[in-house]
């Protein structure tokens, strides 16, 4: 199962672009991310990024999988609104 956390921090690297970025978004150290997003990648046994020396990109299935990141964390935030609100 992916924990939340990783879908937040995929979603994040998808907005800013860089790791560095996404991790001061987050409060995270850049190492830190970069580990989530290797476990990432592992729990979904598929490569998400293209890595180029001291740079990565997402790659396709990257994309696709932050796109589906951004679903489901908006599902959730909708979800947390409706249980409140009842």
């Amino acid at each position: 199962m992916i924990e939340t956390y990783l879908l937040e921090q995929l979603a994040a690297f998808h907005q800013y672009g860089t790791l560095s970025a996404a991790a001061q978004h987050l409060h995270l150290a850049q190492p830190s991310l970069s580990r989530s997003m290797q476990k990432l990648e592992t729990l979904l046994g598929v490569s998400l990024f293209e890595r180029q020396k001291n740079r990565i990109v997402l790659n396709p299935t990257g994309a696709l999988a932050a796109q589906h990141a951004e679903k489901i964390l908006a599902a959730h935030a909708e979800m947390e609104r409706h249980i409140k609100a009842f």
